[in-house]
C-alpha cells in the first residue's frame, strides 16, 4: 500500500512539472484586438498601422502574428517558412512584431539579407500589446487566427531556437486555419 501511494505521489509530481513546464503567452480563444506597429519592411515601410484591422478589413480568412523578442538566424528560419505558406497562398496574412527591444535596425538587417516576404515591424507599444498578454519569458508567441480574430492555435517559444525548430507545426497549423 505504502509503494502504491508513492508511486502514486511520484508520478503525480511529475506530471504536475510537465505542465509546470508549459510556456503559455498570448490570449487563446480571440486575439487581443487592434493595435499599432511600424512597418520596417512590406508596402507599407516607414508607416504606423494595424495589420490587424489591415487583415481584417481585406477579409483574410487566416493570419499569422509572430511576436519577437530577438531578430535573429532563428526567426528568420520561421518566417521563411510561414513565407512559403503565404506565397502559395495570398490570403493568408503575415507579420511579425518586435517587441522588448527589437529595434528597427535589427530588422532592417535581416531584411538586406534574406529578403523576407512576411512585414517586420516594430510595435508602437514597446512590450507588445497589453491586451495580448504577451508572456516576458516568451522570446516568441505565434498566434494563427482565422477570420474574425479566433485562435486556432496558439505557440510559446523560450528561445528562437524553440520556435524555428517547430516551424513545421507553425506552418501545418496557418495551412489548417486556411481551410
Amino acid at each position: 500500500m505504502i509503494r502504491t501511494l508513492a508511486l502514486a505521489a511520484v508520478v503525480g509530481l511529475s506530471f504536475s512539472v510537465a505542465v509546470a513546464d508549459e510556456l503559455k503567452s498570448g490570449p487563446k480563444e480571440k486575439i487581443g484586438g487592434a493595435f499599432n506597429v511600424k512597418a520596417i519592411t512590406g508596402e507599407k515601410a516607414g508607416k504606423e498601422l494595424c495589420y490587424v484591422c489591415k487583415y481584417n478589413g481585406e477579409g483574410r480568412p487566416a493570419v499569422v502574428l509572430i511576436f519577437t523578442q530577438k531578430a535573429d538566424d532563428n526567426l528568420v528560419t520561421l518566417v521563411k517558412a510561414v513565407d512559403e505558406v503565404q506565397k502559395n497562398n495570398k490570403d493568408l496574412g503575415t507579420v511579425v512584431v518586435g517587441i522588448s527591444g527589437v529595434e528597427a535596425a535589427d530588422f532592417e538587417k535581416i531584411q538586406s539579407t534574406h529578403k523576407l516576404t512576411t512585414p517586420l515591424t516594430v510595435a508602437v507599444d514597446k512590450d507588445g500589446p497589453s491586451k495580448y498578454e504577451l508572456n516576458k519569458e516568451a522570446a516568441v508567441t505565434v498566434l494563427v487566427y482565422k477570420k474574425g480574430g479566433v485562435i486556432t492555435k496558439n505557440f510559446a517559444f523560450k528561445t528562437t531556437k524553440e520556435a524555428a525548430d517547430k516551424a513545421k507545426e507553425i506552418v501545418d497549423a496557418a495551412n489548417a486555419a486556411l481551410k
